[in-house]
């Protein structure tokens, strides 16, 4: 098929979906992105958290340790 034998009112007609679905396309990979890096941001965040948790455990247990020596 020739693209020059295709009537202009075909391409008028679908030209307008074409044209929406590529700003769709677009509009949805840019929000994608986007919450790809909040989410990497939380992630850090709570890896953060849990190390400070994990540290204070540890000087429980020593605290405990100690406390059943003496």
């Amino acid at each position: 098929m020739d693209i020059s034998s295709i009537p202009i009112e075909m391409w008028l007609s679908q030209g307008v979906f074409c044209v929406l679905f590529v700003w769709l396309l677009i509009d949805t990979r840019k929000e994608s992105k986007q919450r790809e890096e909040r989410l990497a941001a939380q992630i850090e965040k709570q890896n953060f958290a849990q190390e400070k948790i994990v540290q204070s455990l540890e000087r429980l247990e020593m605290q405990i340790a100690n406390i059943k020596t003496q």
